[in-house]
């Protein structure tokens, strides 16, 4: 997804995903994410930790900064 045009991996992502970077971007920590989404911890990790990958971004911190960017 990281060589796609910037925008385009917002509109990939899965509901799930939306909504724990949704309350990680409102400063919610990964744990508190997961509590609201009904996932557990090591779930929404994951999760995260694929779509980081898939980016080509080494730590949370960078994914939540460029999903801030692209979502305005």
């Amino acid at each position: 997804m990281a060589d796609d045009d910037p925008v385009d991996w917002l509109r990939q992502l899965s509901p799930v995903q939306r909504a724990l970077l949704d309350r990680l971007a409102d400063g919610a920590t990964i744990a508190a994410a997961a509590a609201a989404e009904y996932l557990s911890l090591r779930t929404a990790n994951r999760r995260i930790a694929d779509l980081r990958q898939e980016l080509g971004l080494a730590t949370t911190r960078e994914l939540v900064a460029a999903y801030r960017t692209r979502r305005g």
